[in-house]
C-alpha cells in the first residue's frame, strides 16, 4: 500500500510541474497572440490565441485530475 502512495505522490508531482510548464507556455502564446495581432499586424494573432487557450484549458484539465489525485491520496492516508 505504501509503494501504491509512493507512485500517487510522484504522479501529482508530475501533474504540477506539467500544469506550471503548460501556464508558462500559454502565457507565452499569448504575449505572441497580443504582439502579433496589435503591434506588428499579422494575421497569426488569431491561431496563437486559440492555442493559448488550448493550452490552458489542458492545464485545467490537469488541475482537476490532480485535486482528485490529492483527494485519493488523503483517503489512502486514513486507511
Amino acid at each position: 500500500m505504501k509503494l501504491n502512495i509512493e507512485q500517487l505522490e510522484l504522479k501529482l508531482k508530475d501533474y504540477r510541474r506539467f500544469t506550471a510548464t503548460l501556464l508558462i507556455l500559454a502565457s507565452y502564446l499569448y504575449m505572441g497572440a497580443i504582439i502579433n495581432t496589435y503591434i506588428r499586424q499579422s494575421p497569426d494573432g488569431s491561431s496563437l490565441t486559440l492555442l493559448a487557450f488550448a493550452t490552458t484549458f489542458v492545464a485545467g484539465w490537469l488541475i482537476y485530475h490532480s485535486h482528485r489525485l490529492k483527494i485519493k491520496i488523503q483517503e489512502n492516508e486514513r486507511v
